[in-house]
């Protein structure tokens, strides 16, 4: 019982069958799996301490380019051999002991990659949508192509107002796609979206938004700079105006960083603790004309004067 309970050096041979680099992870009792586990079923995300787990090479190890590892392990501890895209293996330590295992990965089939070749827009879409549901689907396993964001958020909105297209139903499904994460224009509530037709199906223009809010008139309008997602524009036509906002709307800076609230300031806010309240800001009519001038004209994606929402 002694012996068993001691760590030995395991050494062995580990590689995927198609012969690609060979880099083979492998952990202990499938340590990171468990506590990824036990953060979802806390609540608690403690990523700093996931960071030193998986560094600790107590638990985690990887093969060299010609398969070899080592590890110490306990004889009833089981290491688990794994890689993207390829069906995991498991076995005791004392049975790769005692009959010397060499592992090989066997990969998952792939799927074709079919890109699209639709340069524009078979329909385009402007509206004020309110997100029902948003889900991250990661991408196909594609052979021999790795796409850039790994996969897209399969949204749902409800459009409470349409701009542009006439959408035929009041619930609208799309994809948005987004390198750095979950799309900054989920944070807010209601916003205006930019979404296309391409081969078939509805895309977000990716990072294209604004956040809009009800005025006491009724009408959709976006505070603050008007350019505050165009920064790179030169020739700056539309200035903000005076608006009267609902009294209810206010946006909450109690949770963003430094940098963030400096959009926050005079003329275009009045801020009272941590909340600022809308004091200037434009409509969104004047926000697609700012669009049409600029990233919509740089897509090559033409307005039609009679698809214009009423």
């Amino acid at each position: 019982m002694i012996l068993f309970a001691q760590k030995i050096l395991v050494e062995g041979v580990a590689r995927d069958t198609a012969k690609t680099t060979n880099y083979v992870h492998i952990t202990v009792n499938d340590t990171l799996r468990k506590y990824k586990d036990m953060e979802k079923k806390t609540g608690l995300n403690r990523g700093d301490e996931y960071v030193k787990l998986a560094r600790n090479k107590d638990y985690v190890t990887n093969t060299d380019s010609l398969g070899n590892y080592k590890i110490y392990a306990r004889p009833t501890d089981t290491l688990y051999f794994q890689r993207p895209h390829y069906y995991s293996q498991k076995y005791k330590v004392e049975d790769i002991v005692r009959d010397k295992i060499e592992v090989d990965l066997l990969p998952e089939p792939c799927v074709p990659y079919v890109s699209c070749e639709q340069k524009e827009p078979f329909a385009f879409y402007i509206f004020v949508g309110e997100q029902i549901a948003m889900t991250f689907k990661s991408d196909p396993y594609y052979c021999n192509v790795i796409t850039l964001d790994g996969g897209a958020f399969e949204c749902t909105y409800k459009i409470n107002q349409s701009l542009y297209g006439n959408y035929p139903s009041d619930k609208i499904n799309f994809k948005a796609y987004d390198h750095y994460g979950r799309p900054k224009f989920s944070n807010f509530k209601n916003v205006m979206l930019f979404v296309g037709e391409y081969c078939g199906s509805l895309y977000h223009t990716k990072y294209q938004f604004f956040d809009v809010y009800k005025t006491k008139k009724g009408k959709w309008a976006s505070p603050g700079d008007p350019y505050k997602y165009n920064k790179y524009v030169k020739d700056k036509t539309v200035k903000a105006q005076k608006i009267k906002f609902d009294k209810d709307v206010w946006i909450d800076l109690s949770e963003m960083y430094k940098k963030e609230k400096e959009e926050y300031k005079l003329p275009y806010y009045k801020v009272v603790g941590d909340k600022a309240f809308p004091l200037m800001g434009t409509y969104v009519d004047e926000h697609i004309d700012i669009k049409k001038n600029t990233v919509l004209k740089e897509l090559n994606i033409k307005l039609d004067k009679s698809k214009f929402g009423h």
